[in-house]
């Protein structure tokens, strides 16, 4: 089983940040929305365990079966599923409020990087397809990775703990 295929990005920053914080041996699942995560976990992964990274600010369909498993601050959350090895981590409240925020806890200037200090222009930079493929993106990403204090830090744990455990993920997540 390759469990990087059940590993879900609902965007295309989402799946550059994914593939960046984990290196995948192959790829991950890029979905074009939260809702297409969802449904592709309910219909193509039905009882296979699967992780979802979306924004916390959209409006989600069909999230009622998913209960808080874990907060680790009001920007990283993560949600199990009541009866399915599904798990949903929310960033946010937007992908690019993630990067902004994180940047600030790590005294990182944006244009350091070549990025926008503007939240709406960094939108206008990650809303493109062109930022699967972003050089300075993916700098920063691993910059504030490489900082423990960095949900980046913490979302890479997390991400990582699911790659070697999937079947286990729950129980060691609680450790």
């Amino acid at each position: 089983m390759n469990v990087e295929q059940h590993i879900l990005a609902e965007c295309y920053v989402d799946t550059l940040l994914l593939k960046t914080l984990a290196p995948p041996t192959k790829r991950y699942n890029h979905q074009k929305s939260c809702n297409h995560v969802l449904k592709t976990m309910r219909e193509e992964l039905v009882n296979k365990p699967a992780l979802g990274i979306i924004d916390a600010d959209k409006k989600i369909t069909n999230f009622d079966d998913f209960l808080l498993l874990k907060q680790h601050n009001e920007r990283l959350t993560i949600y199990k599923h009541k009866n399915k090895p599904h798990y949903i981590v929310k960033i946010g409240k937007a992908a690019e409020d993630f990067i902004q925020k994180n940047a600030e806890k790590c005294s990182i200037e944006l244009p350091e990087y070549n990025l926008p200090s503007d939240l709406e222009e960094l939108k206008k930079r990650t809303k493109q397809i062109n930022s699967l493929q972003d050089a300075d993106l993916k700098r920063l990403f691993s910059a504030l990775k490489q900082n423990t204090d960095s949900d980046f830090y913490k979302l890479s744990q997390w991400i990582q703990l699911f790659k070697e455990n999937p079947y286990s993920f729950n129980d060691k997540l609680q450790q």
